[in-house]
């Protein structure tokens, strides 16, 4: 057995608490937020299902080009379109104008919704709570900077966690006895220390994973320490000749689609869930975003670009094509949500938060309690 050095634990127990009791509030927004955000993509699809028609098998589906017309005819002034194919029979057709999104019926060209919907207002809300303490204008940064910060102690605070955790003496036994909950509490107090410690040590793993990687959405440093690993630097943003308009006298757009699926189907992708068009961002292009899951799994999805003056295949792009610093940030992207593993790495990603919200009350009760008693 190895014994401790109980005058380092004292130190780092201080410090712990002092961060968690700061942090307390801004941690436990986060992990709440997070909890609601888990199955966002899920939900916001299961909402535009719900204006899925009967399927029409005599009837022709409108046309991307009807699609792009209707959205040209809303918004003259506007050339960046996105057009999105959801490879069901009598689904409706999100499609946006710049910012302006709309839903429209796959027959008819009928507009079914303006706007994005309740639903996803609703997970706006949430992310900005999630990001920015619902701060707006200049203070939005301040809601961010406190965010940030508050993930770094919360760092801080899993790392020391786990060196808290670790028994006086150690031994398979008294590791055992830490890592599950006892049949019976004796009081309250005894009940959220094991909480605390026993959900704590299960959810360490996930939660660092959540947090670390959220310091790549934050910090400029985490950015080039990550690109830096792999002996790149952080991509500047790309610069381009904005679109003012769409060119006339090219291919069809809905030829395009046509051949998007036959390409799609060629490189085993005939399954596709979802196919997304995107005009108006380069001239002369054309690009579908082809992903075979509904939560832009990069694994599962890649992009096909087309000249629209010609027709014919300019690039494609998978994520294995992208740099290595790319990769990884894609992959820390989704580790955040849990996305990167689906469905399954969603759920523990919110049971993870959902326990941090438990970890920040029995943490801060404890804390008070043993301030008291000082």
């Amino acid at each position: 057995m190895v014994k401790l050095p109980n005058s380092v634990k004292r130190w780092i127990f201080w410090i712990h608490l002092t961060a968690g009791m700061i942090a307390a509030l801004f941690i436990f927004t986060m992990s709440a937020t997070g909890v609601l955000l888990t199955y966002e993509r899920q939900i916001k699809e299961l909402a535009e299902m719900s204006y899925a028609v009967e399927p029409e098998p005599d009837r022709q589906r409108i046309t991307t080009d009807r699609a792009v017309a209707i959205l040209q005819e809303l918004h003259p002034k506007e050339p960046h379109i996105y057009v999105r194919w959801v490879n069901r029979d009598g689904a409706a057709v999100p499609a946006w104008a710049g910012p302006n999104s709309y839903l429209l019926h796959p027959y008819s060209g009928e507009i079914l919704r303006v706007g994005e919907g309740a639903v996803a207002e609703f997970f706006h809300i949430v992310t900005d709570l999630h990001r920015y303490l619902l701060l707006e204008g200049d203070y939005r940064s301040i809601g961010k900077a406190l965010n940030n910060y508050a993930n770094l102690a919360f760092i801080f605070l899993i790392l020391s966690g786990l060196y808290l955790w670790l028994p006086k003496r150690l031994s398979l036994r008294s590791l055992r006895s830490q890592s599950w909950l006892p049949k019976r509490y004796k009081n309250a107090h005894h009940r959220n220390r094991q909480w605390h410690f026993v959900f704590g040590i299960w959810s360490l793993p996930a939660l660092f994973v959540i947090a670390v990687t959220a310091t790549l959405f934050h910090f400029d440093w985490a950015n080039k320490a990550l690109y830096g690993f792999y002996g790149e630097t952080v991509p500047v943003p790309e610069k381009h000749e904005p679109v003012t308009s769409l060119a006339q006298g090219q291919i069809a757009y809905e030829k395009l689609f046509e051949r998007a699926k036959h390409h799609a189907k060629e490189n085993d992708y005939g399954d596709w869930y979802s196919m997304w068009m995107e005009i108006g961002e380069h001239p002369h292009e054309a690009r579908f975003y082809i992903d075979k899951s509904i939560g832009h799994r990069q694994e599962l999805a890649y992009s096909l670009f087309f000249d629209s003056r010609t027709g014919q295949v300019t690039d494609v792009l998978r994520k294995e094509d992208w740099s290595m610093g790319d990769q990884a940030w894609g992959t820390a992207r989704f580790l955040h949500t849990g996305e990167y593993f689906g469905i399954v790495g969603q759920t523990l990603a919110g049971l993870a938060s959902l326990l941090a919200c438990i970890l920040v009350y029995t943490g801060f009760v404890l804390g008070l309690r043993r301030i008291r008693r000082n």
